[in-house]
């Protein structure tokens, strides 16, 4: 059935059209407008021009985009227990982790082993020898560690400790050193750490000559290194000197028939001693 386009039954369907739309506060009030401005048309067969019925739907058409464009969508589809998309973000910097205690369980029946206390041994330290020099005074010495050969080629020996027969004029028959052959030039060390308590280039038939006090295993012990060149020396009375440290170098100054090192050893009562085993039953590096 074809309802007519004007009259009472066209405003009924225009009512009901109206009807059928969402039910949205905004939207219900513009349909109750258009309705009423439909409504106003000449219910008896009058008809409305053509110019101002397209006036009214022009109108009615604009109005419907503004209001529907200027409504927030929020306004229209939002809940009351929907959270607003205006609503700030909630942020928090605090750090929320929480480290829970570490708990260890241990079974009743469980025995715990007591732990042995560790042994150990304090060892004072030996104490230091303290000589009288003259050119000196009170010389401290300290045990010596290390003990060395006196030059980098011990192999090479000339006279050795005791009875000889003299080499030279004014030399002596009865030996009281060891005699090193490493060539001219080669450096001289002190065997171990000690006091330097002579050094002189004026040492007679010694020529240039060195000494040095040492503590070896609580004795004293002195070096006596001679023959050597001239303005070779490296060291001074008083002076502290370790273990391969150098003295000088090997020479031919003294009583000497050509370079080489005169090395002399002896304790605290002058005696001299074979120099040569001595090193080698105790060289330690």
């Amino acid at each position: 059935m074809t309802l007519p386009p004007h009259g009472r039954r066209a405003a009924a369907r225009v009512r009901a059209s109206s009807a059928r739309r969402p039910s949205v506060p905004l939207i219900a009030s513009f349909s109750a407008r258009a309705s009423s401005a439909v409504a106003a048309v000449p219910a008896f067969g009058h008809r409305v021009p053509a110019r101002a019925g397209l006036a009214l739907f022009a109108l009615a058409t604009a109005f419907g985009m503004a209001l529907t464009t200027s409504t927030p969508a929020v306004a229209v589809s939002a809940t009351d227990t929907a959270l607003s998309v205006y609503a700030p973000i909630q942020t928090s910097y605090e750090d929320t982790v929480q480290l829970q205690p570490q708990v260890m369980e241990v079974a009743g029946g469980a025995l715990i082993a007591p732990m042995p206390a560790a042994g150990y041994a304090v060892e004072a330290a030996p104490p230091p020898i303290t000589s009288q020099v003259a050119s000196v005074g009170s010389v401290t010495l300290l045990r010596a560690e290390r003990i060395v050969w006196p030059v980098l080629s011990p192999e090479r020996t000339s006279d050795g400790f005791g009875p000889r027969n003299a080499p030279c004029a004014g030399c002596s028959t009865n030996h009281d050193g060891t005699d090193f052959n490493p060539g001219a030039g080669s450096p001289i060390v002190s065997i171990a750490d000690g006091v330097v308590v002579l050094a002189t280039e004026s040492g007679g038939g010694l020529g240039v000559n060195v000494e040095v006090q040492h503590n070896i295993g609580g004795e004293l012990v002195t070096s006596s290194y001679a023959h050597m060149q001239s303005g070779s020396m490296t060291v001074g009375v008083g002076q502290s000197v370790t273990a391969g440290q150098q003295l000088g170098r090997v020479g031919s100054t003294g009583q000497s028939t050509g370079p080489h090192l005169h090395l002399e050893m002896f304790g605290a009562d002058g005696v001299r001693f074979d120099g040569h085993a001595w090193l080698a039953m105790r060289v330690t590096g």
